[in-house]
């Protein structure tokens, strides 16, 4: 049986557990359940695991073999190891690495932690996740779906690590797909990146413009370095001038390359 038809028939399965979450009954605005809702559950982001952050969003670059850095992104579980959909690998579960090495399909990655995430600020937002994230990350091992960067038409089916974090945040009866907020993307059609999944988690989605997004990241409560990172995007995405092909990417102390060095599709 291929991997896209266990998925498929796993969807099916599955979708009597997942229309009860999808239609929970809802709750009015400004009562005392909606504010507990609102309410913000543990730190905005951290720079290690640890209890209470079952299923934060960890921001890491991989050094590949031939020195190519990249993004990685995974979801910590609730035994502080790391899902995700790792190169040469695929998805898996593995203890988390703050700066080291992992071996994977015969080959040594170097692994440099950089920040983790609370994806949602409502306390039933974060409880649902928790409760589900082991049933959503087995789906994925279960199926043995490997690792890939981009899926060409008629590939068989795979993940990127970004692909296998917003299907665990964003679950869809249709396992092939993410089930997106309406508001993740401004520009529907566009294809999105671990700078929007970042900015989404961030609350800065939402917010008009270059101005707004960088006084509402003033008012978080981030790690340093994660602040400079968030800062140095936003500029980034303001500044539309053409960047010399010569100029080589700044590098912060310390690390293996900033994590703009390359923002990843999902």
């Amino acid at each position: 049986m291929s991997s896209l038809l266990r998925l498929i028939m796993w969807g099916a399965a599955l979708l009597a557990a997942t229309l009860p979450v999808a239609t929970a009954s809802p709750h009015k605005p400004g009562s005392r359940l909606s504010a507990a809702a609102d309410r913000a559950t543990g730190p905005q982001a951290v720079t290690n695991v640890g209890r209470g952050q079952t299923g934060y969003v960890h921001y890491f670059v991989i050094a590949h073999p031939d020195g190519t850095l990249e993004d990685q992104v995974g979801i910590e579980m609730e035994d502080q190891r790391i899902a995700w959909s790792f190169p040469g690998a695929g998805v898996m579960v593995s203890p988390f690495i703050k700066n080291g090495v992992i071996e994977a399909g015969g080959r040594i990655y170097r692994v440099e932690h950089l920040h983790g995430v609370r994806p949602f600020r409502a306390v039933r937002d974060m409880q649902i996740l928790r409760q589900d994230l082991g049933r959503r990350v087995a789906i994925w091992i279960d199926n043995e779906v490997p690792y890939c960067v981009f899926r060409e038409p008629n590939e068989p089916f795979c993940l990127s690590c970004g692909d296998f974090v917003i299907r665990v945040l964003f679950p869809s009866t249709n396992l092939v797909a993410a089930n997106f907020p309406r508001d993740f993307l401004r520009n529907p059609g566009e294809t999105p990146t671990t700078d929007d999944l970042l900015t989404y988690m961030l609350g800065l989605h939402s917010l008009p413009d270059y101005r707004s997004r960088m006084s509402r990241l003033a008012s978080l409560d981030l790690p340093s370095s994660l602040h400079q990172d968030v800062a140095d995007m936003l500029r980034t995405q303001r500044d539309t001038r053409p960047v010399l092909a010569n100029t080589p990417a700044p590098q912060r102390p310390g690390t293996l390359a900033n994590r703009k060095q390359q923002n990843r599709r999902l």
